[in-house]
């Protein structure tokens, strides 16, 4: 699994199983350890899609699954949220998007490794992620409220860390404060810092993570003055 984290390891999980595509209703999964679930945006009557969610949040609450990963591949609620976080024998949850301002449940997955949280505009802290110790990887995906990640310092297990702003539909960057905590995580295998902006405009932290095997920078013009120190570093912009 190490040796192929060059495009984190989400991407590794997609291609090493057969995606068939998502399911949308409760009746359709048949017990997989890899679930892809799209269970809004379906284009129905309220009343169907209401019944829907009302169906998997019953079965995420009341039931423990044999389901290790979890794709979350449609709009988000706090309320279906909340109810994965019930699963706490998940070893990896992806969310592409949504309105889940509280993540503090997460807190219950004890045993999860791998944690993209996407489009999640309405998170304004992310302090429960400490609480994570098994996190191996981390994604975070056009998290505009958040500028500090120096938490992250004290998480030594993450060795794969994206942070991101939205690269395809607004072309938004988020912006960070500051790489300094990066100085604290010379563990990181992978990093990815595509649709950033750097508040304090220095790279420099990430010259200290000798362990790097793969970069990916934003195209910033504060780049160039730290440039020199990123010659043992395979760098992607």
């Amino acid at each position: 699994m190490i040796e192929n984290i060059e495009h984190g390891f989400w991407h590794n999980f997609e291609q090493s199983i057969k995606f068939k595509g998502s399911i949308s209703r409760v009746d359709q999964y048949k017990g997989d350890e890899n679930l892809f679930i799209a269970c809004t945006q379906l284009g129905t009557s309220a009343k169907y899609q209401q019944e829907v969610i009302n169906a998997w949040c019953n079965l995420f609450n009341n039931t423990k699954l044999p389901i290790k990963k979890i794709w979350v591949t449609s709009r988000i609620s706090q309320r279906i949220f909340d109810a994965i976080c019930c699963q706490d024998q998940l070893e990896g949850l992806w969310i592409k998007w949504g309105v889940y301002p509280d993540i503090s449940n997460i807190k219950k997955l004890v045993n999860l490794q791998f944690l993209h949280l996407g489009g999640g505009s309405s998170i304004t802290d992310l302090s429960a992620i400490l609480t994570l110790k098994k996190l191996i990887s981390l994604e975070t995906e056009s998290l505009y409220n958040i500028n500090d990640y120096s938490f992250l310092s004290d998480m030594k297990n993450i060795i794969d860390l994206s942070i991101e702003g939205d690269l395809h539909a607004s072309i938004k960057k988020v912006k960070l404060n500051s790489l300094q905590f990066l100085e604290m995580m010379p563990q990181l295998l992978r990093l990815n810092l595509t649709m950033t902006k750097i508040e304090d405009h220095s790279y420099r932290p990430v010259t200290k993570i000798s362990s790097l095997k793969h970069l990916t920078l934003p195209d910033d013009k504060d780049l160039e003055s730290d440039i020199a120190g990123f010659q043992n570093l395979i760098i992607k912009r």
